[in-house]
């Protein structure tokens, strides 16, 4: 059983997917980021920044306990634990991996600050500019779902940007209208993530 150490934010809910097309048992543990919990003692032993997501995993690497930080790195050991949605083969494993940082590092750093910093309006928009061309071509962006369409998802299921009209760029609607059909996506976006006294 993974413990998911998770709130409500878009990072937070991307392990979530994988958990649930795996089929991987987990259970999730709130981490509120805005009460101070993510800055105990206790939390920082396995997120040593302080940051949501975190999970450990009792039966990690040698068949011994190990904490794993960073939704995306998350995404890519729990691929790598089941062998799924990482891509078959070298070439395929690659293109995944490509497009799993080019929206790490690319898409979700700069839609994260968007509407405190209008500033980034443009960049954002050669970002859907890439990302529509590309799946002109593609239906996902390695060619088969991955975890490469997981991280940016979370992203995109609920678009709410004033500056942009997503209807503007329709292979990336395309795109995200098929994936938020999917159970395990739209479980990951509904599923309500609290402290258990709050949810009473």
């Amino acid at each position: 059983m993974i413990d998911l150490y998770a709130w409500g934010t878009t990072n937070g809910r991307r392990p979530i997917i994988m958990l649930e097309e795996t089929g991987t048992p987990y259970r999730i543990i709130p981490v509120d980021i805005h009460d101070g919990s993510s800055r105990t003692p206790e939390y920082l032993k396995i997120s040593p920044a302080g940051k949501i997501p975190c999970m450990v995993d009792p039966d990690g690497p040698g068949n011994e306990p190990f904490h794993m930080n960073e939704s995306a790195a998350m995404l890519m050991y729990l691929g790598e634990k089941t062998g799924r949605y990482i891509g078959d083969g070298a070439r395929n494993r690659w293109e995944v991996t490509r497009w799993v940082f080019f929206h790490a590092t690319n898409v979700a750093i700069t839609f994260s600050a968007l509407n405190r910093a209008p500033v980034l309006e443009p960049r954002c928009r050669d970002l859907l500019d890439a990302m529509n061309n590309h799946l002109a071509d593609f239906e996902y962006f390695a060619g088969e779902y991955s975890i490469a369409d997981m991280v940016p998802i979370t992203r995109f299921a609920d678009f709410k940007f004033d500056a942009i009209d997503l209807n503007e760029y329709p292979h990336v609607v395309r795109w995200r209208d098929q994936l938020i059909t999917r159970p395990a996506i739209r479980h990951a976006m509904e599923v309500p993530i609290k402290p258990a006294q709050a949810a009473e």
